[in-house]
């Protein structure tokens, strides 16, 4: 099953701080050129577009499994980042600690 990746609506920021409309954000296999799935429910059921494209206020729904590498473009295809990144563990009764 997939997990949302941190966090699960992400929005994505130019250098400015302004809001990356309509950048790109293109998810690989770690280390390589491989694309590798992301959807838009952690029941792995919608794929996401790969390079999924960020909406006017430069966010986007991701849910993934394992890790990617993850590369960032601005609407101009300017290069953002290029980053691993990993989904968040899926939370189970015996992973979670009581106080």
């Amino acid at each position: 099953m997939a997990t949302l990746m941190p966090p699960g609506e992400m929005q994505f920021l130019d250098a400015n701080g302004d809001p990356l409309a309509n950048g790109t954000v293109t998810f690989y296999v770690p280390n390589t050129t491989t694309l590798k799935n992301t959807w838009q429910d952690a029941g792995q059921s919608i794929l996401n577009t790969n390079p999924v494209v960020l909406d006017s206020g430069g966010f986007a729904v991701i849910y993934g499994s394992g890790t990617y590498r993850m590369i960032v473009k601005d609407a101009d295809d300017n290069l953002i980042y290029d980053k691993e990144t990993a989904s968040t563990p899926e939370l189970s009764v015996d992973n979670i600690q009581y106080y």
